[in-house]
């Protein structure tokens, strides 16, 4: 275990904290899960990390020096499937003297939910996207002490959902936070603004993963009828394929069908994404849905006005006409001329970015929403369940991957 050490105690400094993740990949709800982990107080807390298999985000926590192991999924496999899942997590739990279960998703916490009960410690749910009808109370067979909303309308939505499955259960918004520190106006890395300009005069970026629920369809279509009214703007994609293949080569075909393939570069996953949006004129989320999205967060932080839909957290980081302009979903007319009118106002782009860019600073930073969660720790530990004996008397030993 990779954990700080305290010599004289032979104990680890700090309590431990279980994350288990929905996924193997590095998306938004890992993201969030990665922002916490490395957030930390390693005083208070230690991380350790649970993914349903080798990947990206097991990778990253082995670079962070944080420890690690994969758990396949087996909630939504049948009673033995969840019940086997529930027992690994609760061996792993117990040989790293966990304190708190933390499930970073309805979808991955049911074995969680179990193997807190038999230990006695204290759960948290992390909602991302909207839970789909029936979710919570499929998920919540065991339910947890608290769930973490991540804009405060979804804290509104979900309440009576969650309270009618248990009523003393904590609902509490905590915002998605980003490292202000990382995500900045300056220093402009010039090689990849060159880059990724070329000689263009306007650049629009769209972010998040290629799927239809990030607008793709929307925004090409609006591209097409800014490409005729501004034949020197480029048009950048950044995100990669995150629900499996098949939308890039749909959105590249789309794309030539409208004729502006070679003014669109679809950049995939890259790492060096403050140094991207630095090199756009705006930024671009015509979202079907959406929790509330690092993208805009991450926009903002840059000082770069944001185009984007009303749809989940999105209205409450991105003010309509002060930090943005939201439009109607699928609605591809509006979505051009909202960015038409920012990339023919620089001055008006400048002022709105600006103000983004003081907002995710004061409301929506990583140190914001590390602090909120480790005070949620801090309570659930102090509740009943902390006085709960454990009904799990002996370790189980089950077959364990070790990344």
């Amino acid at each position: 275990m990779t954990a700080m050490w305290d010599a004289s105690a032979r104990e680890p400094v700090g309590v431990g904290v279980l994350y288990v993740a929905n996924s193997e990949k590095i998306g938004g709800g890992n993201r969030v899960l990665m922002d916490i982990a490395s957030g930390l107080n390693r005083d208070r807390f230690v991380p350790h990390i649970v993914t349903p298999g080798p990947g990206p985000l097991a990778a990253w926590a082995v670079e962070q020096g944080i420890d690690v192991c994969s758990i396949p999924d087996g909630d939504w496999s049948g009673r033995g499937g969840l019940v086997r899942r529930a027992a690994t997590l609760a061996w792993t739990a117990r040989r790293r003297r966990i304190g708190v279960l933390h499930a970073m998703a309805p979808m991955c916490y049911r074995a969680v939910g179990l193997a807190g009960r038999l230990l006695g410690l204290p759960r948290v749910c992390h909602l991302g996207f909207p839970p789909s009808p029936g979710e919570l109370a499929w998920s919540f067979q065991f339910a947890p002490e608290a769930v973490v909303a991540c804009y405060e309308g979804q804290a509104r939505e979900v309440f009576s959902d969650v309270r009618a499955v248990r009523p003393d259960c904590r609902v509490v918004a905590i915002p998605n936070g980003i490292d202000t520190r990382v995500y900045r106006p300056a220093p402009v890395n010039w090689d990849t603004h060159q880059q990724l300009r070329r000689s263009a005069s306007h650049v629009v970026l769209i972010t998040g993963h290629v799927s239809d629920v990030k607008g793709y369809p929307t925004f090409l279509r609006a591209a097409a009828r800014i490409a005729r009214e501004l034949p020197d703007c480029l048009f950048l994609a950044l995100g990669g394929e995150t629900t499996g293949p098949g939308p890039l080569a749909r959105f590249k075909s789309l794309a030539g069908e409208l004729g502006i393939r070679d003014r669109v570069s679809f950049l995939g996953f890259r790492s060096d994404v403050a140094d991207v949006l630095r090199a756009a004129d705006i930024v671009v989320l015509p979202s079907l849905d959406e929790g509330l999205p690092l993208a805009v967060l991450e926009a903002m932080a840059c000082a770069k006005p944001v185009v984007a839909t009303p749809v989940g957290g999105v209205p409450e980081a991105v003010v309509d006409e002060v930090t943005g302009i939201l439009v109607p979903p699928s609605d591809s007319e509006s979505l051009a001329a909202a960015m038409l009118r920012l990339l023919q106002d620089r001055d008006l782009a400048r002022r709105m970015g600006n103000a983004g860019m003081r907002r995710a600073q004061e409301y929506f930073s990583v140190r914001r929403l590390v602090t909120e969660v480790e005070a949620l720790y801090e309570q659930a530990m102090t509740g009943p369940v902390a006085h709960r004996r454990s009904m799990l008397a002996h370790a189980v030993t089950p077959t364990m991957r070790q990344s």
